[in-house]
């Protein structure tokens, strides 16, 4: 009894799909090589909204700061500005979780609420550090140029899955791409 061979690729949509000449939906890869923008949205707020947060606060609940100067005043200041980052840190956390529910339930309104975060989080941080640390870091601008830079490559891929959630490229999950 010959078996029939199924053939090696089977269509991911329909035939009908392709009428008229249109192609599916492409996901934009991060990097143009890496990964969806999906797995770059919950492979960030995983390391930097969760982790990274987590990190920080502990960091500030040890006190590591105040080993780096021993002017009362700067310590004080330090104190108060992590203080205030902390806040930040600790609602980055709450969002972290809003927005991994948000891409994992394909909800464009929930990542969306990441991008909006993570531009806050860039405009405040240099805000309440940098006062803080230039009169003693020699390089104290990078404390505005980091969070600026970094703010940006977070902001990429959640402006642009949102995007493609809006688009419907995700209206229909494929997880053979």
């Amino acid at each position: 009894m010959a078996r029939r061979q199924q053939p090696l690729h089977q269509p991911l949509l329909p035939v009908s799909a392709f009428e008229n000449g249109d192609s599916p939906p492409r996901k934009h890869l991060c990097c143009f090589c890496c990964c969806n923008m999906r797995e770059t949205v919950l492979w960030i707020q995983i390391f930097f909204g969760l982790i990274w947060s987590m990190a920080w606060l502990f960091s500030y609940r040890m006190g590591y700061y105040k080993q780096w100067t021993s002017d009362p005043q700067i310590v004080a200041d330090l104190s108060n500005a992590y203080w205030k980052l902390s806040i930040i840190n600790g609602v980055g956390i709450g969002v972290a979780l809003v927005v991994i529910v948000g891409a994992t339930l394909y909800k464009p309104v929930l990542v969306f609420v990441g991008a909006l975060f993570v531009i806050i989080e860039s405009i405040l941080t240099p805000i309440y550090i940098y006062p803080v640390v230039k009169d003693f870091y020699s390089s104290a601008w990078m404390y505005i140029a980091w969070p600026i830079i970094w703010g940006l490559l977070i902001l990429y891929p959640h402006v642009v899955l949102t995007y493609e959630l809006k688009k419907g490229v995700w209206g229909n999950p494929n997880f053979s791409e």
